[in-house]
């Protein structure tokens, strides 16, 4: 990846890369990262952190945590590790802002869950996943 797009990623983006190496530093998936999934992990940092006409559409925490677990999941950005990176994505950044997940959730299972879902859509899916993650339809 050039320099000129490294600069351009959302620095959360670099946490998320990271935390994709450190996956594969454990030989927990299979494959590397290469630029395009970067590219794709970074829309979707860009995605959970957008505001539209002054409109943030995930204002709260909750509502990114359970976007993130869903993006991940659903977008298929990377190659191999997809839940399991949004399993410890979820951990780290529901850690790094004070959240704390029902502690009986089983995350591997709820990502398996994520991922055969298709007749839902996906704001929906959001809301249902930070009720289930944090018993919660309130903001932070």
């Amino acid at each position: 990846m050039t320099e000129e797009k490294r600069k351009s990623l959302h620095p959360t983006s670099e946490i998320l890369v990271s935390t994709y190496n450190l996956l594969f530093e454990r030989k927990e998936v299979s494959f590397p990262i290469h630029d395009r999934q970067i590219l794709a992990l970074d829309s979707i940092v860009k995605t959970v952190n957008a505001e539209y006409f002054g409109f943030v559409r995930f204002p709260t925490n909750k509502d990114r945590a359970a976007a993130y677990f869903c993006f991940i999941i659903k977008n298929h950005p990377v190659t191999d590790g997809n839940k399991r990176l949004a399993v410890l994505w979820l951990d780290i950044f529901s850690n790094t802002v004070g959240l704390e997940i029902k502690k009986y959730i089983k995350l591997d299972e709820l990502a398996v869950g994520v991922e055969k879902e298709k007749g839902i859509e996906m704001e929906r899916l959001i809301q249902t996943i930070k009720i289930i993650l944090f018993n919660s339809e309130n903001p932070d």
